[in-house]
């Protein structure tokens, strides 16, 4: 079963997302939550995730929502409401926390 790497932290003061990348698999799925959501912009998203392959990527709604940042988040992420986190979590195995 794939892993669900939830990223918490800004890549603009922490080094989370980047860690995060170093050790997710092909087959895992990143889930931005809370300031980790800037981590979606899409600019900045493009250059850290280009030789990644990673390639499910979600940010959480109402986070992106409340930072207004919802008109610049990368095409490749999907935005996820509380239902769909809690889908993800239930279908992934082991869940990493990044922060």
């Amino acid at each position: 079963m794939p892993a669900l790497h939830l990223v918490s932290a800004s890549p603009n003061g922490s080094a989370a997302l980047q860690s995060c990348l170093r050790c997710a698999a092909d087959d895992d799925a990143v889930l931005l939550i809370g300031n980790g959501v800037y981590g979606a912009v899409a600019g900045p998203f493009l250059r850290s995730t280009r030789r990644v392959g990673v390639t499910r990527w979600f940010a959480l709604e109402a986070d992106v929502a409340a930072r207004g940042i919802r008109g610049g988040i990368a095409e490749s992420v999907t935005l996820v409401d509380d239902a769909a986190f809690v889908d993800l979590v239930t279908t992934h195995q082991p869940i990493v926390s990044w922060s």
